[in-house]
């Protein structure tokens, strides 16, 4: 069993213990003609003959897409290991022999940014995101690159999984978005678990709830639904009229007396009043904020040989059984259940496994692990 993920934006294997980088050849090679480019032209923009023409650097491409990583998902198909880029305003599917580390092409297409690759029986799924919103389930044709869009609208469908149980059923994360009067987006829906069926092309919701999120659905031979619940939150959040009123002259004089301590400290070396704090280091150095999951986390920075997660613990992995839920286990970022019934999974800081017994160890320490998959 070879274990694969992202971190940082980087493909790793993870392997006796610790973590290897693999290279991903397209977005090397990407990489390195950028480079080269811009060597061939540096002297036409720079020293003082190009200052003084004022000529503009040239734009060759972007060495991230749009400030995210250029390897967006990974995924398996068989043997083989499957990677998403995108690069230059087109994104991209590949296939690589993990063993030979030969890689070959699939399909590109500047309409989508492909995300989220799930696989079993010879058919392959995967997330198109269009735009900044709208994101959707399609099928792969693996001979000849084709995609079938399965779901539509202004909304959100991530996290494809095809079931172990009935491979015609597709299980998803779906989200909508509201629109005010001026067509701009102005809230989101909480996550809800959907199956698209392929044999009667129905759509179902199978779980769903106004108060929290439910991302990243499997399920076993069995026909148990596993998921990460997580408390949803709004994007804008109710206001009291009243109470804003009324505390804002507080707030006015709390904001005046931060400025000016902090302003003391900076120049002076001291706080305003004799004994008091430096607001400076309020908020302790290992307090840290995180977009997870397109979710800003508070996490907590932790010590090299910790080996708790960053993840809150409000995060949690369920199994859902005759519509009961059962947590697994508590601050989950991403996770991978095996043919076995064991489960992978990354809690912000390591890659571990839980045993179906219950036993839980550590694979391997790792930074924002996701996009979990394994070659069994």
């Amino acid at each position: 069993m070879k274990i694969y993920c992202i971190s940082e934006g980087e493909l790793q294997l993870v392997e006796n213990g610790k973590s290897e980088r693999v290279e991903c050849q397209r977005i090397t090679n990407y990489l390195e003609t950028l480079q080269r480019m811009k060597q061939r032209d540096e002297w036409k923009t720079t020293g003082k003959g190009a200052k003084f023409m004022q000529v503009e650097q040239k734009y060759y491409g972007d060495e991230t897409a749009h400030g995210e990583p250029l390897l967006r998902s990974i995924g398996s198909y068989g043997d083989k290991l499957l990677y998403c880029t995108f690069t230059d305003g087109m994104g991209g599917m590949y296939r690589k022999d993990t063993e030979s580390g030969d890689e070959s092409y699939i399909f590109a297409n500047k309409e989508y940014d492909l995300t989220g690759i799930a696989t079993r029986n010879g058919k392959c799924v995967l997330t198109c995101a269009m735009g900044r919103y709208e994101r959707h389930i399609g099928i792969v044709n693996m001979e000849n690159g084709d995609v079938t869009q399965i779901t539509e609208g202004f909304t959100s469908e991530t996290h494809p999984f095809i079931s172990r149980r009935d491979s015609s059923r597709i299980l998803y994360t779906s989200m909508g978005y509201a629109r005010n009067q001026s067509g701009a987006v102005a809230e989101k829906s909480p996550c809800s678990i959907c199956c698209y069926d392929e044999s009667t092309g129905s759509l179902d919701e199978l779980i769903a709830n106004d108060d929290f999120d439910y991302i990243k659905p499997s399920d076993d031979k069995e026909g148990n639904i596993y998921y990460i619940k997580r408390k949803y939150e709004p994007t804008k959040r109710e206001s009291n009229l009243f109470m804003d009123i009324l505390l804002f002259p507080v707030r006015i004089v709390r904001a005046i007396g931060g400025f000016l301590s902090v302003f003391s400290m900076a120049f002076g070396g001291e706080p305003l009043r004799t004994g008091g704090h430096n607001p400076a280091k309020s908020r302790t150095a290992d307090e840290r904020e995180l977009f997870v999951e397109g979710n800003l986390i508070k996490a907590q920075k932790l010590s090299d040989n910790s080996d708790e997660g960053i993840i809150p613990s409000d995060w949690v992995l369920v199994k859902y059984s005759d519509g009961e839920e059962t947590v697994l286990k508590k601050g989950v970022m991403d996770y991978h259940l095996t043919d076995d019934g064991d489960i992978i999974y990354s809690n912000g800081n390591a890659v571990r496994l839980l045993h179906k017994d219950g036993k839980d160890e550590k694979l391997c320490k790792l930074k924002l692990a996701n996009s979990i998959t394994v070659i069994e």
